[in-house]
């Protein structure tokens, strides 16, 4: 007997039972079909660019569809050899459980059994519990094997399957349908909340609807009744009047499973659904749609009947179907049934690009799912140009051999797609959209060729892996440090302009608050052009003036482009004129407040000054507080300098006289201590300030700064 299996044999396929936690003796018993539902469950997470950390401890719900249970039928034949853990991998109720289990779930968890139709029952009640707002997020699957000769046996005994192994749907010589491997997972959201979230959407679903066939001369016999009425309900039920050509679908996924008993009355459920019965009443309003054209089709051709995943292998086909405008012609279809020719005139078997699909059990409960295409209300933003600034690829997995296939995994899809990969989208969805699994590795690359060079390095072994323990949580605090005067350096933030639209926008807005102050205090100069301008141009990064504002407009700058990627601080600090860009990060003040308050202490400290206009400078220091305290207290240096910052138990930043801070200077370097003068032209935090606070103060107090209670601490 024929039919259509993986193209490895589950039971000898690998499966990485420590992923998911499942030690060796229950591993040895657990059910393939659940093995591979648990990995193409973590992989539709992936697909939907989900981490499993992000739904750990939520109300997500998990419906799996099981038909079959082969596995559990072999190993019953040996009482003798059945183990310790037989129940936990082969209970039919653990097929879902076990998923809700492994990622931290809450939500309404079940396995439901409604023959060929259980994965698309188990889509409907998704749906229902998303509309219900009982979850924000739920997991549909299926999952079918074929492990053993019993269901083969059975069915064959009620003329089900294809003596010849293939399945016809409604070809005139289809004789049963193929039985068909197959696992697969759907992650189903409110629309709404999938776009708040900005996920990746593929399709909607507008309506489901069940049913059940009832009383018919057999319980496996389908009722074309049952089916057509399910069908119009549940096209009502999603607001589509099917007497109005537009609400109609132009593309219908059948059960098709090619049996010579089902295949006709699915066709006279589908035509009496949409077009009323072949010469009915000619004044109905089935009348004006009789020229018209359904194409039906199903997965089955192509796979086989999988049986507990034909419905979610249903849908997934319509909706690549739709995502790419084209639906799949049929196989294995040379002529029309006769028993199906008097439904020809409106339904076809060929191609079209919308698709509605359907799906039928055969104990006679019903499915139907109305399937749309998605359009993001916002074009895409189209990207010019060249990626010339290196970004951080993120990898993890949860063992350096995994970590070294998965490296290998990507790498070879790079080298098949590069020509379409835009490194920054897959750098974002790496680290924003993936897993964080305990070993990870980061690769830093600009272009594709050199992430291909360096991800085949690792693989070969040439360079390490340097594949380093994730941390358990889900996200760390992060503390952000702010710096003061001393840092800056010609051209600073040029690099990111020329190759961050994001950070031009925000340098651009800050320039533009600027060029609104007072005609007589605004700036002269521009901040674009003066963190554009090198040494040998002229730079005055080093003037108080200018040093300020160009130091905090970096800073403002990179935490906009932290916020932007996802990155926010817990906790702040800021070192002196870095209070300034603290409290922007921390939400107290806003950009443009921020800048001008820069911009006006860089102004006010043109004033700064010592007795009779001395000139000041300041001086970081290797000593502690009490080395400090016993040199400026001596008369020598009372009045002309002292400590402007405690940084650390040995690190001081001392401040005063320009004569009085290079004589400390020299003091220390003949100790043989850390003594370095800091590139600023003023001496900040000293008595040389003093003639900067009047006029700063009322310069801050006539901006109307808003403040606002602090996003961190």
């Amino acid at each position: 007997m024929k039919s259509y299996y993986l193209s490895k044999d589950p039971v000898e396929r690998q499966f990485d039972a420590p992923f998911f936690g499942i030690n060796a003796a229950e591993a040895n018993v657990l059910d393939p079909q659940l093995r591979l539902l648990m990995e193409t469950t973590y992989e539709a997470l992936e697909s939907a660019g989900l981490p499993m950390e992000t739904l750990q401890g939520s109300d997500t719900g998990c419906y799996v569809g099981l038909m079959i249970g082969e596995y559990e039928q072999f190993m019953m034949r040996d009482p003798e050899s059945i183990g310790q853990y037989h129940v936990m991998g082969t209970a039919r109720s653990l097929m879902a459980n076990r998923l809700s289990y492994f990622f931290d779930w809450h939500g309404p968890s079940m396995t439901i059994d409604t023959a060929c139709s259980s994965s698309l029952v188990a889509i409907h009640q998704c749906v229902q519990l998303l509309r219900s707002r009982h979850s924000r997020v739920a997991i549909a699957a299926g999952s079918n094997m074929i492990l053993d000769p019993i269901t083969h046996i059975t069915e064959s005994k009620l003329s089900m399957l294809s003596p010849d192994g293939q399945s016809r749907m409604w070809d005139a010589s289809a004789n049963g349908y193929a039985r068909g491997k197959g696992v697969a997972t759907v992650v189903l959201k409110r629309l709404s909340d999938a776009l708040a979230d900005g996920d990746h959407i593929e399709s909607i679903i507008r309506e489901t609807g069940l049913n059940q066939d009832s009383k018919t001369r057999g319980i496996t016999l389908p009722s074309a009744t049952a089916q057509t009425a399910l069908i119009q309900s549940t096209h009502r039920r999603a607001g589509l009047n099917l007497a109005s050509p537009a609400d109609r679908p132009q593309y219908f996924e059948a059960h098709g499973t090619g049996t010579p008993a089902g295949d006709p009355i699915e066709a006279e459920a589908i035509h009496n659904a949409f077009f009323g019965e072949p010469g009915g009443d000619p004044s109905d309003y089935h009348a004006r749609q009789r020229d018209e054209t359904l194409f039906v089709g199903s997965i089955k051709t192509v796979s086989g009947h999988t049986e507990g995943t034909a419905g979610v292998a249903a849908v997934l086909k319509a909706s690549l179907a739709l995502q790419n405008g084209v639906v799949p012609p049929n196989m294995l279809f040379e002529k029309l049934n006769p028993r199906i020719e008097r439904f020809s005139r409106q339904l076809r078997v060929p191609t079209s690009p919308l698709s509605w699909p359907d799906t039928f059990g055969f104990g006679g409960a019903n499915a139907h799912v109305i399937l749309e295409s998605y359009t993001s209300p916002e074009p895409v933003q189209v990207k010019t140009g060249h990626q010339t600034v290196p970004v951080p690829f993120v990898f993890s997995a949860a063992s350096g051999k995994s970590l070294q296939g998965y490296l290998k995994q990507f790498a070879d899809l790079l080298a098949v797609n590069k020509s379409s990969v835009d490194l920054e989208d897959v750098a974002f969805t790496l680290h924003a959209r993936r897993s964080r699994l305990p070993l990870g590795t980061t690769v830093t690359a600009s272009v594709i060729d050199d992430l291909l060079a360096t991800l085949n390095e690792k693989i070969q072994g040439a360079a390490p892996v340097d594949a380093v323990l994730q941390p358990n949580d889900a996200r760390r605090s992060i503390l952000g440090l702010f710096t003061g005067q001393g840092a800056q350096w010609p051209r600073m933030g040029a690099e990111l302009m020329a190759t961050s639209p994001a950070a031009t926008e925000m340098f651009e807005a800050l320039e533009r608050r600027l060029t609104r102050l007072p005609a007589v205090e605004r700036p002269s100069w521009s901040l674009r052009e003066e963190l554009e301008r090198g040494a040998d141009a002229g730079s005055r990064v080093g003037e108080a003036e200018l040093s300020q504002p160009l130091c905090t407009a970096v800073q403002l700058v990179l935490v906009h482009l932290l916020r932007s990627s996802g990155i926010t601080f817990d906790a702040v600090a800021g070192h002196s004129s870095g209070e300034i860009a603290a409290a922007y990060s921390a939400g107290i003040i806003s950009a443009e407040d921020a800048i001008c308050i820069a911009y006006y202490r860089g102004l006010h400290s043109k004033l700064a000054a010592g007795k009779d206009g001395k000139k000041g400078a300041m001086l970081a220091a290797g000593i502690t507080y009490e080395d400090a305290a016993e040199l400026l207290d001596s008369d020598v240096y009372l009045g002309r300098a002292n400590v402007a910052a405690y940084n650390s138990s040995n690190s001081l930043t001392l401040s005063g006289d320009a004569d009085a801070i290079e004589e400390l200077k020299e003091i220390l370097e003949d100790e043989d201590k850390f003594a370095r003068t800091l590139k600023v032209e003023k001496a900040y935090h000293s008595h040389h300030t003093w003639p900067c606070a009047i006029p700063y103060a009322a310069s801050l107090k006539a901006l109307d700064i808003q403040l606002n209670a602090p996003t961190c601490t």
